[in-house]
């Protein structure tokens, strides 16, 4: 697809971001930079960019939407072959719209509604529930950076919204998804710049919290190798070497939950932290305990558990194997 002229930056290179706004792969070093610079300057411009059925998800119009999906349904009966293929074709249509030169999908949308006009924030949540319990519309729809709803709910940049961060949580949102430049929510709540405003430090809190509580991963590695983790250690060791008596609240969500992981290593899961699922051991180590399936948590964890785990697998001389999750190999 070509992209409009005006949608092309142009950086000190001279080189445009047209190769960029057209892939969805991941990024690295100059070229995230190149698309978070565009980010900042190419927002959704309602009047502009949104068409009829945009509006009436901006507006928290539920009449119209519920009207639209049934008009979406009956167009697909006509040719599907049952009513649930015939539901799940509405749903992906919904689910593959989007708006504006970042691509924003339906729930975004529904977030940036929320941001723009609170005082219809009701309406709007309203809209998402319906999206989610009537139309089955899937919440991991992702913006050009990569980003899905429950991201941008919890990064705290530029607000930090856990109701309906929650109600997408609920409906099988992943708090551990990774943006384009392959960092998750935590590396934007972990950059607090206002040092000095116990505001934004405490939200910077609250929304780390919510990500632990909810099975968030601080020690994944986005894209150059950084982890939301290490950010917060440097912070630390900054102001120690500084000599700084200045003391974030995020530490004491960091240091509560770490303590909390330790002491209940035996009983739930080596990477997300929860118990709320049937857990099975690495079946190379025999040590690491992971959630069942749907949830990826072993996958996820072997960039990080592969070293310890074959040390450990070495100090039990068992014979080497292959790590594999439910016979699926990992490596």
């Amino acid at each position: 697809m070509h992209c409009p002229a005006e949608w092309l930056v142009q950086m000190k290179d001279g080189q445009p971001l047209e190769e960029l706004l057209q892939t969805d792969g991941p990024l690295r070093g100059f070229e995230s930079q190149r698309l978070r610079s565009y980010f900042t300057s190419h927002g959704l411009v309602p009047v502009r960019d949104l068409d009829l059925y945009g509006m009436a998800v901006f507006s928290g119009n539920r009449i119209d939407v519920k009207t639209d999906f049934e008009n979406r349904l009956a167009r697909f009966r006509a040719s599907a072959r049952s009513e649930e293929e015939a539901r799940k074709a509405a749903a992906h249509e919904i689910y593959e719209l989007s708006w504006g030169p970042t691509r924003v999908p339906v729930y975004d949308l529904i977030f940036l509604a929320i941001l723009v006009t609170p005082e219809q924030r009701q309406g709007l949540l309203d809209v998402a529930r319906y999206l989610i319990a009537e139309a089955k519309v899937p919440v991991d729809g992702a913006d050009l950076s990569g980003a899905q709803a429950i991201y941008h709910c919890v990064s705290t940049k530029p607000v930090f919204d856990p109701e309906l961060a929650q109600i997408l949580y609920d409906a099988g949102g992943d708090v551990n998804a990774r943006n384009r430049y392959g960092g998750t929510s935590a590396h934007e709540i972990v950059l607090v710049y206002d040092l000095h405003n116990r505001e934004t430090m405490q939200r910077s809190a609250d929304a780390l919290k919510w990500f632990l509580d909810h099975g968030g991963n601080l020690d994944i590695k986005d894209n150059d190798g950084a982890t939301a983790r290490s950010c917060i250690v440097s912070m630390r060791e900054k102001m120690r070497t500084a000599r700084r008596s200045l003391r974030l609240p995020m530490w004491d969500v960091l240091d509560r939950e770490d303590q909390r992981r330790a002491r209940l290593a035996e009983s739930i899961c080596s990477f997300c932290g929860r118990d709320d699922a049937k857990l099975l051991k690495c079946s190379q180590c025999m040590k690491a305990r992971y959630c069942t399936p749907p949830r990826t948590c072993q996958k996820s964890d072997w960039p990080k558990h592969k070293t310890p785990c074959k040390a450990a697998s070495r100090t039990q001389a068992q014979p080497a194997t292959q790590a594999t999750y439910l016979g699926v190999p990992l490596f």
